[in-house]
């Protein structure tokens, strides 16, 4: 029998008898990386883009939580102190997760050094801006009037303040001052409400815990809230719009979280990473 011998020349590209080149291996080889390499690209802006999307959900339902406490406060655990004249001094009891220190049945036995009192800032009932339109004195009072942070920070009363005045907010410290970026007033945070970490080993379970306080990436957050009066306040004045005259009625409220919050004294205050801004009327 006569054997068929395949001559060089006789081989076709594409022929199925035929097999790879190096070079078209090497070739295929390099196109495979390339594509493996820019789908392995987007792995690491996925994971980044997927933590800040948690972390982002995560912030804005505890800011949320956090505004409902306050609004709950100022409506239901409200708290006003007649104190000389007409002049009524006001706090509310704040309640919520963050808070560690034990809140009393009775109001006789609230203390303004507790991170559960909130004190509200308020004009001199004699207080009056003019000069300018109606606007203008609105946000000229707001300039004038004090910010109150919580947790309160000010010092326990060894060097001349005490922790939210004794209850007096005309003698309370202004927190909007402590620290000046470029002459223009920074909100500083010293100190702040901690999540899921607020309760003994052995009340962890107890049937009073809520179940986001078991949760243990809520351990990484904090907040603290920040309060002014409002520019939108009611105007007691009867001088008509060149002068406003603060009802003490509206405040203006910024609650800020924060994740792994470190305090260093004397540096620039640790941006959130999420505020929230809204009003309430006592």
């Amino acid at each position: 029998m006569k054997k068929l011998r395949l001559k060089a020349w006789d081989v076709r590209p594409g022929d199925p008898s035929t097999g790879f080149t190096i070079l078209e291996i090497l070739i295929a080889s390099a196109v495979l990386v390339i594509g493996l390499v820019g789908v392995l690209a987007l792995f690491p802006a996925g994971i980044a883009s997927g933590r800040r999307v948690v972390e982002d959900s995560t912030a804005i339902a505890i800011a949320r939580s956090v505004a409902d406490a306050i609004r709950s406060g100022m409506r239901n655990h409200l708290r006003v102190r007649q104190v000389t004249g007409a002049t009524a001094y006001t706090h509310f009891i704040f309640h919520h997760d963050g808070v560690k220190d034990w809140i009393p049945k009775t109001q006789d036995e609230e203390r303004p050094e507790h991170d559960y009192y909130i004190l509200l800032p308020r004009f001199r009932d004699e207080f009056r801006t003019e000069g300018g339109n109606e606007m203008e004195n609105r946000n000229k009072a707001v300039q004038l009037g004090k910010t109150f942070v919580y947790p309160e920070s000010d010092p326990d009363g060894s060097s001349g303040a005490s922790p939210n005045g004794g209850g007096d907010p005309l003698k309370a410290d202004d927190d909007k001052d402590d620290y000046v970026l470029a002459g223009v007033p920074q909100i500083l945070v010293r100190q702040v409400y901690q999540l899921g970490d607020t309760f003994p080993a052995e009340q962890a379970q107890g049937p009073d815990v809520l179940e986001d306080q078991k949760v243990e990436v809520l351990k990484q957050y904090s907040f603290a809230f920040a309060v002014r009066p409002s520019r939108f306040d009611a105007n007691m004045s009867q001088y008509g719009t060149h002068m406003f005259q603060p009802a003490n009625e509206l405040y203006h409220f910024r609650v800020m979280i924060f994740r792994r919050f470190v305090y260093a004294d004397g540096n620039p205050p640790l941006p959130p990473v999420f505020e929230l801004d809204f009003e309430v009327a006592r």
